[in-house]
């Protein structure tokens, strides 16, 4: 007979199926309205038990006992079930292209050819452990190489062939801040001279990304239709990536950017250069759409190294838009929709540190409003009125 029994606070069953005795944690605390929920429930396991119906993962997915009650499965070898999993997928060709390089750089030199059912929870640790070692970035490893591993095995899970997925439990490692490395004014504009004096072609694109936050791949999509210079507005609706034009990142960056006067101005110049050749906004030597990571490696890098300043990959000048606007006083529902983030909560947890001590915890605001008051006559006034 199926029982309940309390353990700090939360609700246990207790029963016996084919000799078994189990023991599974419900997702309910011990609260009086949460009990009588658990009597009839341990009633439906005894009914279905004394009639032969009870199936043990229906209920328990994640139980104690699912490898002994789960119905047997044909296991799969990891590299082959990714081949199959790839194949059912309806994917961006851009994001098909990076998931299967997350998996031939990472996942396969590690998993190989192994059986789905052989990976445990600590073999999905010690792979996230080793590409700490390799010294990738926590947001790298987090959003790419754990992501594709989770939905691999989630999707092996939902198939039936492996009883539990090992994914689970598996936290995500610490991001922090570290991402977030904004050049100075001084910097910005040391840039934007020296690409205007040494790498003209690019100096238009590199002023415009100080001067919107846009993405990179955002820029390289730009078409000059998208461009309103009557309404002051750059119309985001589009993103390119390895030479592959498609939709932004997410819905939330589906958005219009404000013009501001050094973007207006720099747009104009552009508008000289590749008005008529082919839509693209921003060309690079060979009148091409700009490609990020060949600016990167072989404009951008050596360009910073020659004025001696930091280096710092280019997507930095999105954060270097966002702090010193921020940093400024902008209003941050403002600084979020020029960003393309879905709220300012967003933007406010990433760029936190650099908004502006406008307001205090120390009392010193609240002194200076006396202060203030007392030295404009107030207090005196209203003490002759008052007495």
């Amino acid at each position: 007979m199926a029982t309940i029994r309390i353990v700090k606070g939360r609700i246990y069953y207790q029963f016996t199926y084919k000799g078994v005795k189990c023991t599974e944690k419900a997702a309910l605390a011990a609260t009086p309205e949460n009990f009588k929920q658990a009597k009839k429930f341990v009633k439906l396991i005894d009914a279905e038990i004394a009639n032969g119906v009870f199936q043990y993962e229906k209920y328990f997915p994640h139980g104690a006992k699912i490898e002994i009650f789960a119905p047997k499965r044909e296991d799969q070898p990891f590299n082959r079930y990714f081949a199959d999993w790839m194949a059912g997928k309806v994917l961006k060709e851009t994001t098909r292209r990076n998931w299967e390089s997350v998996f031939w750089r990472h996942l396969y030199p590690f998993f190989k050819d192994r059986p789905l059912s052989s990976i445990t929870r600590a073999d999905v640790r010690l792979f996230q452990r080793t590409l700490v070692d390799k010294g990738l970035k926590s947001s790298s490893i987090n959003d790419k190489a754990m992501k594709v591993l989770r939905m691999i095995l989630h999707q092996a899970y939902v198939d039936e062939i492996i009883p539990k997925n090992p994914c689970l439990g598996v936290k995500r490692l610490a991001q922090g801040l570290t991402d977030v490395d904004p050049f100075t004014i001084e910097e910005r504009e040391a840039i934007i001279e020296g690409f205007r004096k040494y790498e003209p072609l690019y100096v238009n694109y590199v002023t415009c990304a100080f001067w919107t936050g846009w993405r990179p791949n955002e820029a390289c999509a730009l078409t000059w239709p998208r461009v309103d210079f009557q309404q002051g507005k750059i119309l985001i609706r589009e993103g390119r990536v390895l030479g592959q034009t498609g939709i932004p990142k997410s819905a939330g960056s589906l958005r219009d950017i404000d013009m501001l006067p050094p973007v207006r101005q720099a747009l104009m110049e552009q508008k000289a250069i590749s008005w008529l050749l082919g839509g693209f906004v921003f060309l690079d030597a060979k009148q091409q759409p700009v490609h990020q990571e060949l600016f990167r490696m072989k404009v951008w890098e050596p360009l910073l190294r020659r004025l001696g300043v930091r280096y710092r990959p280019p997507y930095q000048m999105r954060h270097t838009f966002a702090t010193l606007a921020i940093s400024a006083g902008e209003n941050i529902n403002w600084v979020a929709r020029m960003l393309g983030h879905k709220s300012p909560v967003m933007t406010l947890e990433k760029y936190n540190r650099y908004v502006p001590n406008l307001t205090r915890a120390d009392g010193q605001a609240l002194v200076a409003v006396g202060t203030r008051a007392k030295s404009s006559g107030v207090v005196e006034k209203l003490w002759q009125e008052n007495h």
